[in-house]
């Protein structure tokens, strides 16, 4: 489809865009600049591959996290991340008259060492996709040859490219806007749900049935990658949903490049940059040459992440507005969505289980609900604590101390002053990482911790400071030995401490004569041993340690993934207090 073929939605979307360029433009230059802040994904990579690059444009304030024990959890309390930050500044796109409602789909972690991936579909095709869900993250990605554009009749191309470059590996590919849908096939995994389509049935949920009707998304941006070696950042997912906020999403505009060197098509799609020396170096190195002068061994491809990054930084910059906010722009959604996992390491029962087999494991599987939560109450029980997200560069918050089981609380260090422009706060809460990464404070603590209940604990954990491990594991009966058995399930882990992480937040007091009172309080989220140990995984048998210590040249800022909100179901409130 050519340019001009556009809706008058995302004419006016893209002219809102162009408004607030010139504001987003400084601080898209200034956190390119910042090459050393990084993102742990554990899911994606390799896991001795942990250590990665986040882009730094997040100028949007943070709104806030909910969070509820699973319905499973013994004594299971509520919980929320609620933000203390303004609202998400984006261009003010007039929203449709369709009534905002939820979106029930369904999860599971097979494609991405562990990450949760949910399945869209892109294009006039409805190509199905697994996208690993990322709150570390605003860009939708997808591979090439899952997507393939070329059949799509959707597909409006652009001058425009992006990238993203990990501690190892990374992407670049066009950006381009088209159809992305979700559909009622996660119907068929929710017994519930199609238990409610009968109103005569005591389970009839009337939302359930609503939540699994297809939503469509027209124009909306996806960074597609062609490189087959790019490609092996998502292992075998097909891509990323990145579900953090407006400014994390930033793209190079090419036209200049494309026009001076007579590009066509004018767009960056068909990729232009796939072949050897399809770059001249004049282009992204500090020096007077003009391209006739470069000698041609020089040039480049966009293969070369690191050159092209390079390249791409000399071009002008342009946030672009992500799926879920233009989800809630355009009053499909609204401005909140929520997450329930179980595991953040595959659960393998059996050696010759095949991948479909390990998919239906309950244990693999999860939930993503766009546009609410609450509402969801087959899936928690209990009331909601509320955490504040201090800051929106990602879902920031503001971490107090970790105690080890009954122990006394050790304070969590603050963030060094000098990474306070870019980091913001002490810890983020991440669904794209598979792992917590501690200060190295906070690591030696809970090595101490483990030390005061059994000298074993710690022989046992810190051999997985060595990342590789995690690939290995070690043999789950390691972890029992010494243990008095009787009365206990096999792979009762609760003779292990559980670690308890306390938060800045807030808790509600409901009054039905008066105004709610919100109070300030220090809210705790407790990791059990069953989540920071992963059973059976990365074989039957074998056990894997989810957190790692800080890592070299690391701020002082914890990145709490799955295996804190395994126990919890957690909404993310973008909407704030």
């Amino acid at each position: 489809m050519s340019d001009q073929v556009k809706s008058s939605e995302y004419l006016a979307e893209e002219t809102a865009i162009l408004e607030e360029q010139a504001q987003n433009q400084q601080a898209a230059i200034q956190a390119s600049e910042d090459d050393h802040h990084q993102h742990l994904l554990g899911h994606c990579h390799h896991h001795n591959q942990m250590q990665q690059h986040l882009d730094d444009v997040k100028q949007d304030v943070g709104d806030a996290v909910g969070a509820v024990d699973d319905v499973g959890a013994v004594d299971a309390v509520g919980t929320m991340l609620n933000t203390s930050a303004e609202p998400e500044t984006v261009p003010d796109i007039q929203p449709a008259k369709t009534a905002t409602r939820t979106v029930k789909l369904p999860l599971v972690n097979v494609y991405a060492k562990g990450g949760y991936c949910v399945q869209m579909r892109l294009g006039s095709e409805g190509s199905p996709a697994n996208l690993i869900v990322d709150t570390g993250s605003s860009t939708l990605v997808v591979k090439k040859q899952v997507y393939q554009p070329h059949q799509d009749d959707d597909l409006q191309s652009s001058k425009f490219a992006q990238q993203v470059i990990y501690g190892a590996g990374g992407w670049d590919g066009p950006l381009v806007h088209t159809k992305v849908s979700v559909s009622q096939d996660g119907l068929k995994h929710d017994l519930l749900a199609q238990d409610s389509l009968n109103q005569n049935t005591t389970t009839h949920v009337p939302h359930l049935n609503l939540a699994h009707q297809p939503l469509d998304l027209e124009g909306c941006p996806v960074a597609i990658v062609p490189s087959l070696e790019h490609q092996k950042t998502f292992a075998d997912a097909d891509g990323i949903l990145g579900l953090a906020y407006y400014g994390l999403n930033k793209s190079y505009d090419l036209t200049a490049y494309i026009e001076e060197h007579e590009i066509e098509p004018a767009s960056t799609f068909p990729w232009p940059f796939s072949e050897p020396n399809s770059v001249c170096p004049a282009h992204c190195e500090h020096d007077a040459k003009s391209c006739d002068e470069t000698d041609k061994s020089e040039h480049f491809s966009g293969e070369d992440l690191k050159r092209f990054r390079k390249f791409l930084k000399k071009q002008p910059q342009q946030t672009v507005v992500p799926y879920f906010t233009r989800l809630k722009n355009n009053g499909l959604t609204d401005n909140r969505f929520a997450f329930h996992s179980k595991r953040s390491s595959i659960h393998i029962a059996k050696d010759d289980y095949t991948q479909a087999q390990i998919a239906a494991d309950p244990l693999n599987k999860g939930w993503l609900i766009l546009g609410g939560g609450k509402e969801h109450t087959e899936l928690y029980q209990g009331k909601f604590k509320t955490i504040d997200v201090i800051h929106n560069r990602y879902y920031n918050v503001k971490l107090y101390s970790l105690s080890v089981g009954d122990q006394e609380p050790v304070a969590a260090p603050a963030l060094q002053e000098k990474y306070i422009p870019s980091h913001k706060s002490n810890a983020i809460i991440d669904t794209g990482v598979s792992g917590i990464l501690l200060t190295n404070l906070l690591y030696e603590a809970m090595l101490k911790g483990f030390a005061n209940e059994s000298d074993k604990f710690v022989d046992l954990v810190t051999p997985f400071k060595n990342i590789r491990l995690q690939e290995e594991g070690i043999d789950m009966a390691e972890l029992f030995k010494g243990r008095d058995m009787t009365g206990h399930h096999p792979d009762d882990l609760s003779h292990w401490p559980t670690l308890h992480f306390t938060f800045d937040g807030e808790i509600t007091n409901e009054c039905p004569d008066k105004q709610n009172e919100v109070i300030d309080k220090a809210i705790t989220i407790s990791c059990k041993p069953e989540h920071y140990w992963q059973l059976n995984s990365p074989k039957p048998g074998k056990a894997c340690f989810k957190v790692l210590s800080q890592l070299p040249r690391w701020p002082n800022q914890c990145l709490l993934g799955t295996p804190l909100l395994n126990d919890y179901y957690v909404i993310f409130d973008r909407i704030g207090p």
